[in-house]
């Protein structure tokens, strides 16, 4: 019988692996829908661009057999409604990674001013001098103040901010993540996630 100390430190590692693959998956497959998107490509190169993005699927999905070993998959139903256009909306992305920062910008920019910041303690003072219609809040942030006691100190002190956020994050969602989230009552986005499903997760909890 396995040593139970060993199995929970191979699960953690496990965890922390995919965790740091899950962001470099993301930029690939955003950056290859995007360039899809463009009507400029040349047809040798739009395939290519598919390939990559096929790719990078595959690789999405091996590391979720993986994740799924060790972590029960969130299931939260969400409306698919298709969203009707709206002015610009301001977004808050508060992730610890720069280029998941500059990804979500490009792909949000026609319809929303997206603006970046990496840790709560910057989301803090941006909250206290702008308003924002949608926060997107990496649960695994980094530094002293994780994504969820941020999000909880906002129920507290800014609750109609908190009733705007969306959580994202590529670590293990385990039962307590699930609870938590589940009880929040507001959207998630497991990365990598499509850029359509980012658009779309943006405009319901903008109030679309």
């Amino acid at each position: 019988m396995e040593d139970p100390n060993i199995a929970a430190r191979r699960d953690r590692d496990l965890a922390g692996l995919c965790h740091a693959l899950m962001n470099p998956l993301t930029v690939v497959l955003g950056y290859a829908q995007l360039l899809s998107a463009r009507k400029d490509l040349d047809e040798d190169v739009r395939t290519q661009v598919s390939r990559i993005a096929q790719e990078a699927k595959e690789c999405s999905r091996l590391i979720e057999q993986v994740r799924s070993a060790t972590s029960r998959p969130l299931s939260l139903e969400t409306s698919r409604a298709a969203v009707a256009d709206l002015p610009r909306r301001r977004v808050l992305v508060v992730d610890d990674e720069p280029v998941i920062q500059k990804l979500t910008a490009e792909a949000l920019g026609r319809d929303n001013l997206v603006v970046g910041v990496s840790s709560a303690e910057e989301a803090h003072q941006r909250l206290l001098t702008e308003s924002f219609d949608v926060v997107l809040l990496d649960l695994s942030l980094a530094g002293e103040i994780s994504g969820r006691t941020f999000y909880e100190n906002l129920l507290v002190h800014q609750p109609e901010i908190a009733g705007c956020v969306v959580f994202v994050t590529g670590g293990f969602v385990d039962i307590e993540v699930q609870d938590f989230v589940t009880n929040s009552g507001r959207e998630f986005l497991q990365k990598p996630f499509h850029l359509r499903a980012l658009r779309d997760v943006v405009a319901r909890a903008a109030g679309a």
